[in-house]
């Protein structure tokens, strides 16, 4: 249950007040469950800090912060193109000399 990993954090008291609609769409499904978690957690951030005080917004941020980077920051990474004379990015085919 990874991608209530947000609601678990924090609990459920502080998730009431917000509806969430999340889609998602590209990617495996392991990737897709990491969006999830970060759309609830940024979601849940932009929330505490337009509609109630700056001091609450901090603390989850903080918490969030702590427990795992990754669900207020992407993974920026991503595949490298694969180029002419090999079979991927940067492997090259052999060279013969006979």
């Amino acid at each position: 249950m990874r991608w209530g990993e947000p609601i678990l954090l924090v609990g459920g008291l502080k998730f009431k007040k917000v509806t969430m609609r999340i889609k998602v769409r590209g990617g495996g499904p392991s990737n897709q469950i990491y969006a999830i978690r970060q759309a609830m957690a940024r979601a849940l951030i932009c929330y505490y800090q337009k509609f109630e005080d700056e001091q609450s917004k901090r603390e989850l941020k903080d918490l969030f912060e702590q427990y795992d980077r990754n669900l207020l920051v992407a993974d920026y990474r991503r595949a490298e193109a694969k180029k002419f004379g090999g079979r991927g990015a940067r492997a090259r085919f052999q060279k013969s000399y006979r």
